[in-house]
């Protein structure tokens, strides 16, 4: 008995030993490579690529997950897209920027041109034939590298029969955002109003003097976002994304609506808020209940502030940016 028990101590180490050196994942992973659920083999994992030292080369590191599909051609990239009814951003470029136009599903191939149908067609003005357009679908890997879009033509369009898309060029990356995003952690250093515009023909300094905002967003209790205030969510350089409560009387501000925004942004350096009158469009707008949205505005201009109404865009801006600067003063 004691050289079995023996015997069996010693293949624990040596099975222990094997373990630490060659990894369990891997034992596990040889030990399922022939089995059904090796099938997972086809897919990596993206938050598995992690750069080599060579060629900025992605490599595959052990993990689990969801992924990206492995594909090794043209071919393959256009079968996964019709078999697997991946969506497809359609995306144009205005005022120097990306603009979503129509997220799409891939219905057929001919030759360099792509049947696709209408899942959301959110620009139908900006959707024109022989127009240039980026479509960005789900990332796969292809050579170890990520490929997730191609640039194209719109060949013929119909809002009821979908699109054809003619391709231009080989596959590649874009990336889906230009700018990051800023979370807004304290309410108190941005202050947000918008007027929605009927029409191109409106005067901006008429529009302040003697028009209420549809929206108007200025917290001065809540340091943090609260779910029941209206309150800015991010912001970047291209766009913002704020939950607001339109104005009673006022109209329901809807995607594609032209607006005016009007922000001002706390600036530390200067002890002050600095104001930003700018064109934007809404790219995105959705129902929250009780009145309120969630709206996702794109911008496309700067608009010149009068130099009168600089100082004095919001209420007691003064009395907050003093406060800010002191906060040991706050009560």
């Amino acid at each position: 008995m004691f050289f079995i028990f023996l015997t069996i101590g010693i293949l624990l180490l040596l099975f222990g030993y094997w373990l630490k050196k060659y990894g369990a994942k891997k034992f596990l992973n040889a030990l399922l490579k022939n089995t059904p659920l090796g099938v997972h083999s086809q897919m990596v994992d993206e938050d598995e690529l992690v750069p080599e030292k060579r060629g900025g080369q992605f490599s595959r590191n052990a993990g689990s997950g969801s992924g990206a599909w492995k594909v090794s051609s043209d071919e393959d990239i256009l079968n996964k897209l019709v078999m697997s009814r991946l969506q497809v951003d359609v995306l144009v470029e205005r005022s120097g920027q990306r603009s979503l136009v129509a997220v799409v599903t891939v219905a057929g191939v001919e030759g360099l041109d792509i049947v696709v149908t209408f899942e959301d067609l959110v620009s139908d003005d900006l959707l024109e034939v022989d127009s240039q357009v980026k479509c960005i679908f789900p990332e796969m890997m292809r050579d170890g590298k990520k490929v997730n879009a191609f640039v194209g033509l719109v060949k013929s369009k119909s809002p009821e029969k979908g699109m054809v898309i003619t391709r231009r060029s080989s596959f590649g990356f874009i990336k889906r955002r230009i700018f990051a995003r800023r979370k807004v952690a304290d309410q108190r250093y941005i202050k947000i109003k918008v007027w929605r515009l009927d029409s191109e023909d409106y005067n901006v300094e008429f529009m302040l003097d003697n028009t209420e905002p549809d929206i108007l967003i200025d917290n001065r209790k809540f340091k943090t976002p609260n779910p029941s205030a209206p309150q800015v969510l991010d912001i970047s350089k291209g766009g913002i994304a704020l939950t607001a409560m339109v104005r009673k009387g006022s109209k329901v501000i809807a995607r594609n609506d032209k607006v005016i925004l009007c922000m001002l942004i706390y600036q530390p350096a200067r002890n002050s808020f600095q104001p930003h009158l700018i064109y934007a469009e809404i790219r995105a707008a959705r129902g929250l209940g009780r009145g309120m949205s969630r709206l996702s505005l794109q911008f496309m201009r700067s608009l010149k502030i009068p130099p009168r109404k600089r100082s004095s865009l919001f209420k007691g801006q003064a009395v907050m940016a003093m406060s800010l600067s002191h906060p040991e003063h706050e009560s």
